[in-house]
């Protein structure tokens, strides 16, 4: 049965490089998916594989990863969607998946809604919240950097190069169309019925379909491979690994811990139970309580642009989930106002500014917001904080208050 494989792998690669090589395509491409009807999807792997160990251009594999899974749809979509316990990073991916699932839908119904404008109506206002669906979908940059630096190595390590090498170059792909797309609807200012249309279905649609594909691609092939080739360690492992790159559009609410292995206790950062700072120490509890007593917000972005840390404070101005962590900043923020936050980071990169303040009329509230750029003792740019606070009881404060009197009352 091995041998009746490795044929049938030979035939195929053989094609592949008669295809690479632009060899009669439309002939070859026919053999080639006649082959992929009566393969699995074993058979691609291991064809993958061993054409990249033998100089195959991963561009030239990559090109076919489509082909082939339409080839394969009616023996994939036999498939089942893994079940894992809920806080598994298969059961994450999973969950991420449906969100993103959802958010697709509604932006077909917004380019579908479309139709029925005018072909000379100012569709901006349609085009706007099409851009700010696309933001939120851009969020699936953390789902497949969780993919490429958690999970791959492990194919890696295991002699399983091919998959991993192929769908990269997919997610990147998606990716590319994605900020493409956001690139071109930044750049509009004001657009017709028709003209939005137009845009939506040669820009928007190709780009969120390309992401539904990954989905599919995922579900059938990627996560029950890897089910199959990773232990509960290695998945762990992952697991530990997973908050840092963070979530996309939902975060799990259910803490995994594989049942017949010794987890041990994870490393931190702290000497006898707590964290060193150069001017004292605090227990984790104590620290995280000092954040989320503090009377304003912070949030904390990197030197990459990606929110790491917020305060969760019980009165937050503006709502904070655990899904930003590891996002861009630029995607947590209104079209509108992308282009006045990527000033204030390349200013603050640049070190010619240390500050920008804002104060803004919300609900009745004077909210003030400031950023702040971080920086080491040397002066070298480490991220942004933000700092957001209430202003408005401040701004009543008249004469003096010496003494004591307590605001909470019995």
């Amino acid at each position: 049965m091995g041998d009746e494989r490795q044929e049938r792998v030979e035939i195929m690669k053989r094609l592949v490089r008669q295809l690479h090589d632009g060899k009669a395509p439309e002939q070859v491409k026919q053999q080639l998916e006649t082959m992929l009807a009566g393969a699995d999807y074993a058979d691609v792997f291991r064809m993958e594989v061993q054409l990249i160990e033998e100089g195959i251009p991963q561009e030239s594999i990559q090109a076919l990863c489509d082909t082939h899974t339409r080839v394969l749809k009616k023996h994939l979509d036999q498939q089942e969607t893994p079940q894992t316990t809920p806080g598994h990073p298969v059961h994450t991916f999973v969950e991420e998946n449906k969100a993103i699932q959802v958010k697709i839908d509604s932006i077909k119904r917004q380019v579908a809604e479309l139709e029925g404008l005018a072909e000379d109506a100012d569709a901006l206002s349609a085009i706007r919240q099409l851009q700010t669906g696309l933001n939120e979908l851009m969020d699936i940059d953390k789902h497949y950097r969780r993919k490429e630096n958690l999970v791959f190595p492990f194919f890696e390590k295991k002699n399983v190069p091919g998959v991993p090498a192929v769908m990269w170059g997919k997610d990147d792909e998606v990716r590319n169309l994605l900020k493409t797309t956001l690139a071109g609807l930044q750049d509009i200012d004001a657009i017709s019925g028709r003209e939005a249309l137009a845009f939506a279905q040669l820009a928007i649609l190709p780009a969120v379909e390309a992401v539904a594909e990954m989905i599919y691609k995922e579900e059938k092939v990627f996560l029950p491979t890897a089910l199959d080739l990773l232990s509960d360690a290695e998945w762990y492992e992952i697991y530990t690994q997973t908050a840092e790159i963070g979530y996309c559009l939902i975060a799990p609410d259910s803490e995994w811990k594989p049942a017949d292995i010794d987890t041990g206790q994870l490393p931190t950062a702290t000497i006898d139970g707590k964290v060193q700072l150069p001017t004292g120490s605090l227990t984790l509890t104590e620290l995280v309580a000092l954040f989320n007593t503090l009377p304003f917000d912070i949030t904390f972005v990197d030197k990459e642009d990606s929110v790491r840390f917020f305060s969760e404070g019980p009165d937050r101005i503006f709502e904070r989930t655990r899904t930003v962590l590891g996002r861009k900043v630029q995607y947590c923020h209104p079209p509108s106002s992308v282009q006045t936050v990527n000033r204030i980071l390349a200013d603050f990169k640049a070190g010619e500014q240390n500050q920008a303040r804002f104060w803004i009329k919300l609900g009745g509230r004077l909210v003030y917001i400031v950023y702040y750029a971080v920086r080491d003792e040397a002066g070298d740019y480490l991220g942004t904080l933000e700092v957001t606070q209430d202003l408005t009881e401040l701004q009543q404060i008249e004469g003096e208050q010496r003494l004591l009197s307590y605001d909470d009352k019995d």
